[in-house]
């Protein structure tokens, strides 16, 4: 009797803790017949892994059935709601990486893969936007348009509506749209942090930083170290003073470093007598005591 045949496995290709998605039983004979009647110069990869973890796009946006519309009402990217089908996917391409060849590709895939699925809230791909949010033109984008074979179309205000496609598909250039509705809270997510004046925004940026360094996931992430640097030059050091209070411009000094540039004298002068003394050992006691002995006979 011959050996069972072991089914094709991926895992040459995929490593060894890839899992596979489930399929029916007819998968594996058919991938057989396609490896044993291949052209010569091909290769077969069966099951092959495209993501090795989950993959969640940024955002999902939903506009409300049956709700009256206010897009109107919005408070970031003002122009971006009226141009969008009742549900759109968003992808955000932050300040520290920015966009990289083939982020657009991989957002039109994300397109086909919410379409496919059983809870889609689209009954088919025309029902769906695919937004695509960057800090600013750059060559790359350029080029991501030319692969994809996207035209473009400035709508003015930082907004490019993309032709082409089977989606509505539209760019969000952050700077512009920053400079265009006079956004600070917007331009925090752009190249130009350091024009960042509004109050409110730097407030807002600031509780952001403070619960971040509570929360490990995200303290440890690319670009907040840059953040914090970012916001403290903004601040300037005088309103970064006013700012803290005592207690925490003290916090992590050592003793010499809070006691650098004071003269003894100055220290002392806020301790009582009873205080000086408690605070010797006995050794030192019975120096000061020998000193203030041979002081009062010379006397």
């Amino acid at each position: 009797m011959k050996e069972r045949e072991k089914r094709p496995t991926a895992e040459a290709h995929n490593g060894p803790h890839a899992q596979p998605a489930l399929k029916t039983f007819w998968h594996y004979p058919y991938a057989s017949l396609v490896k044993e009647r291949r052209p010569s110069n091909w290769d077969v990869v069966v099951e092959k892994i495209l993501s090795l973890a989950p993959r969640a796009v940024d955002l999902l946006l939903l506009r409300r059935k049956g709700a009256r519309r206010h897009d109107h009402q919005a408070r970031v990217m003002r122009g971006m709601w009226p141009l969008l089908t009742d549900v759109a996917l968003l992808e955000f391409k932050g300040p520290t990486r920015g966009l990289r060849p083939r982020d657009l590709v991989k957002l039109l895939s994300y397109g086909w893969e919410y379409s496919s699925l059983d809870d889609s809230a689209v009954a088919k791909p025309s029902h769906l936007s695919l937004v695509l949010a960057v800090p600013k033109k750059t060559p790359v984008l350029l080029r991501e348009y030319d692969s994809c074979a996207l035209q473009p179309q400035p709508l003015g205000g930082g907004y490019v509506r993309l032709t082409g496609s089977v989606y509505t598909m539209v760019v969000v250039l952050l700077d512009q749209v920053a400079d265009a509705e006079r956004d600070d809270f917007l331009r925090l997510f752009t190249h130009d942090r350091a024009r960042v004046n509004d109050p409110l925004a730097l407030r807002w940026a600031q509780a952001w930083i403070r619960k971040a360094r509570t929360m490990q996931d995200l303290k440890h992430l690319e670009g907040f170290d840059d953040l914090v640097q970012e916001f403290i030059d903004s601040l300037g050091v005088d309103e970064l003073l006013q700012r803290v209070t005592p207690e925490q411009r003290l916090a992590g000094l050592d003793p010499e470093q809070r006691l650098a540039g004071l003269d003894p004298a100055q220290v002392l002068e806020h301790y009582a007598s009873e205080q000086h003394l408690a605070s010797l050992d006995p050794e030192q006691l019975q120096k000061l005591h020998a000193a203030l002995d041979k002081k009062l006979r010379g006397q």
